[in-house]
């Protein structure tokens, strides 16, 4: 993953991870064939400690739907910041002119897409989850999630904050039922 994120998809070469990993040549194509699979198992791992790091936070969310909802936006926002976005980023731009990537990543991103629905259930409470639309809301959050971070991607300099972030809220919210 550290190849992906630091010298992007085609400067991954399993040559090189090999060398970081310090392993023999034998060792890394017995477990892994071609480089799909090699970069494949690593967004695996990182799926898997994404999905837990947002349980683990959302279990310290407040109850009031309003409050959680809030602070559900930060939670999964900041998710979008870390190596996984990056390397993700990295995948899907090789992925359209790669037929081979593009085939073996799309059963990766259809297993992300249920993950983080399942933990959209968890971050936003029962009362979202509920709601008739609530696959619609969460695809419209997630895709303008994704498309705001890679913009960030282009600036990294620059302030993860904005009018992105009470926009979200307000979609969210209209799900929810008033404080009472």
């Amino acid at each position: 993953m550290d190849c992906l994120v630091e010298l992007g998809h085609a400067g991954t070469t399993t040559q090189e991870v090999q060398r970081r990993a310090g392993v023999s040549r034998g060792a890394l194509t017995h477990h892994f064939a071609t480089k799909s699979e090699l970069v494949l198992a690593a967004m695996d791992e990182l799926y898997e400690e994404f999905s837990r790091s947002v349980r683990e936070a959302a279990v310290d969310l407040p109850e009031e739907p309003g409050a959680r909802v809030r602070a559900g936006i930060e939670l999964v926002w900041q998710r979008f910041h870390g190596p996984l976005f990056v390397a993700a980023m990295e995948l899907w731009t090789a992925a359209r002119t790669d037929p081979e990537l593009r085939a073996a990543l799309l059963p990766h991103e259809r297993r992300l897409g249920v993950q983080l629905r399942r933990l959209a259930t968890e971050v936003f409470g029962e009362e979202v989850a509920g709601h008739p639309s609530a696959e619609a809301l969460y695809q419209v959050l997630l895709t303008s999630m994704r498309g705001q971070a890679m913009t960030y991607a282009l600036q990294p300099g620059a302030p993860r904050t904005g009018p992105h972030l009470q926009h979200w809220r307000t979609i969210i919210e209209a799900f929810t039922p008033p404080a009472s």
